[in-house]
């Protein structure tokens, strides 16, 4: 029997214990900690009396709380109980409780907000101690790696994981430091704190990151991780000096919610056909265009996933490397010692690989060894700045390469936009106009009846169209997650002949995608529409340009 086996024994021995003596007692037994506790609930019992009587609030339902314990029968805490909740007029119902989920629900105290006011005592504790002792004392890295600072970066980062945020932005203000989370795309405020105690936060984030505290005039990068219940997340950190001081921005990469399945990024009906099928190519190029912070790159770490076997040999040139994956050699160029695309492109060929990703072609040089990559029997992924799938045929092309050379490599160019998907948990149906249901009717009029049953999509049926209503789940958004909408274009014999005869122009490209049943983008995302995932308004932004996302936009 191996310790695993024991520890599960014990622990399944130590529960029925519990639930025994919760039974002898009169109370139910709490066995799970629920998902989600709102802070107005907890706060009812302050954390220094919940502490020390090892007692907390975990649910209400009107003047009714459900109060988890440790000890029942502890005479101290529940004359203090009933004096709080006395003194509320509140009625109680007592649950027991392991030590173990009692431990786990006491973190929940911990709040930017309180950390904020610990760090900003501490550092003026210790500036009036360096005063004093003029330097025989703690210096600046110790002040900066003591507990109060170390523990408000600590609640800032674990709120950010808790809060599903991509990104952490740590920025100066005229008098403080602000702190923003990026969630679904849209950034939101998440607290302030004062200006001494967020140079302290910078300068840990710069520690933790290994970079040079004293170095506030350019721009430095590095990256950091925790690890926490056995799950691992990355920081990918990069530091700005701004007029107000020093900006600190957080990319958040949480292993353990890492999607790259391809249906679940959003490749649907024939676009998911395509892919499936073309980046099993023994050689070629498959480019992904978008702009920056549209999931170009997680796209492709879902292509690299699938083909992530023993006998391809995955080497990939990225800036910077965002998702480690076990099995694939990544490397991060660095421009600064000359390390760049085409330099690394060219080391990569002599590694005898199978499957090439380029994070991005940014010049004439790194598009050319591409294509050259391809030619000689290369599979190549890579990425390319433009508004949309077509405009990348002519952007290679005013790039300096040969439209023959072009035509001979390339497989599929695709466009893809991030948007917001609906809250599963408050999903209702929206009401709709006639007028607005054959506006989406005459957009998708174009595609044929075949590809609508891939999306299971049925324009004959009445059209319905879905909303978030708004909940603790989502946080009262009505969205939760996001998904890429696409538009995917395979380079056919005839589109071939465009490239080849045609050079760059985008107009005749686009008629003849459409003939061979190319979906546009904005198709894909009203068909995402119909399905229930997302809203008709996340389409319009992402395709229109709509820009009241966080809130109305005057008229300049």
């Amino acid at each position: 029997m191996n310790m695993n086996d024991d520890r599960s024994k014990k622990k399944d021995a130590e529960e029925s214990e519990l639930s025994k003596k919760a039974k002898e007692s009169g109370v139910p037994y709490l066995y799970k900690i629920p998902s989600r506790i709102d802070k107005d609930i907890l706060f009812i019992i302050p954390d220094k009396l919940a502490v020390k009587h090892q007692m907390i609030i975990f649910d209400k339902e009107n003047d009714l709380v459900r109060v988890a314990m440790v000890d029942v029968n502890d005479i101290e805490a529940l004359n203090v109980l009933r004096f709080i909740t006395g003194r509320e007029e509140l009625k109680t119902e007592i649950y027991l409780t392991s030590v173990s989920r009692m431990g786990e629900m006491l973190k929940l105290y911990a709040s930017p907000e309180k950390a904020a006011a610990e760090a900003e005592t501490s550092l003026k504790k210790e500036d009036a101690e360096l005063k004093i002792i003029r330097g025989e004392g703690k210096n600046v890295k110790d002040i900066i790696q003591d507990a109060p600072v170390s523990k408000l970066v600590e609640v800032i980062v674990k709120h950010a994981i808790e809060g599903r945020a991509s990104d952490i932005h740590v920025e100066p203000l005229d008098d403080k430091y602000r702190v923003r989370f990026r969630v679904d795309g849209v950034l939101h405020s998440s607290l302030d704190i004062p200006k001494e105690v967020g140079k302290a936060v910078i300068s840990r984030i710069k520690i933790l990151s290994n970079l040079k505290i004293d170095e506030q005039r350019k721009p430095q990068d590095g990256r950091f991780q925790i690890k926490e219940g056995g799950d691992i997340t990355d920081f990918r950190v990069s530091t700005f000096p701004v007029v107000e001081g020093e900006k600190a921005a957080m990319r958040v990469l949480d292993r353990s919610s890492q999607v790259f399945d391809l249906k679940s990024l959003g490749l649907l009906g024939r676009n998911y056909e395509i892919f499936n099928k073309r980046i099993r190519d023994p050689y070629g190029i498959i480019l992904i265009t978008g702009p920056t912070g549209s999931g170009k790159s997680t796209t492709l770490y879902g292509f690299l996933k699938i083909l992530n076997q023993e006998e391809k040999n995955i080497v990939t040139l990225e800036d910077p490397v965002e998702y480690y994956i076990s099995g694939i050699n990544q490397s991060q160029i660095k421009p600064e010692i000359g390390y760049t695309f085409a330099n690394g492109l060219r080391s990569i060929l002599r590694q005898d690989p199978n499957v090439i990703m380029v994070g991005e072609i940014r010049d004439n040089e790194t598009a050319e060894l591409a294509i050259h990559a391809a030619l000689t029997g290369h599979l190549v992924f890579s990425t390319l700045h433009t508004n949309d799938a077509i405009g990348s045929v002519p952007r290679l092309i005013d790039m300096g390469v040969e439209p023959f050379l072009l035509s001979s490599s390339l497989r599929v160019v695709a466009a893809q936009r991030l948007v917001r998907k609906i809250c599963e948990n408050c999903k209702e149906e929206a009401d709709i106009s006639e007028e607005f249901s054959n506006k989406i009717k005459e957009e998708l009029a174009e595609i044929p009846e075949k590809e609508l049953k891939k999306y299971e999509v049925d324009l004959s049926q009445k059209i319905r169209l879905y909303r978030g209503r708004g909940c603790e789940e989502c946080n009262n958004l009505g969205f939760k997650g996001r998904i890429a909408i696409f538009e995917v274009i395979e380079i056919s014999d005839e589109i071939k002949d465009l490239i080849t005869g045609k050079g760059g122009n985008e107009k005749d490209f686009k008629i003849q995608a459409k003939k061979e049943g190319m979906i546009t983008i904005r198709q894909d995302g009203i068909l995402k529409v119909l399905k229930g995932i997302i809203e008709m308004s996340e389409v319009d932004r992402v395709t229109k340009g709509n820009l009241n996302i966080g809130g109305e936009v005057e008229d300049i």
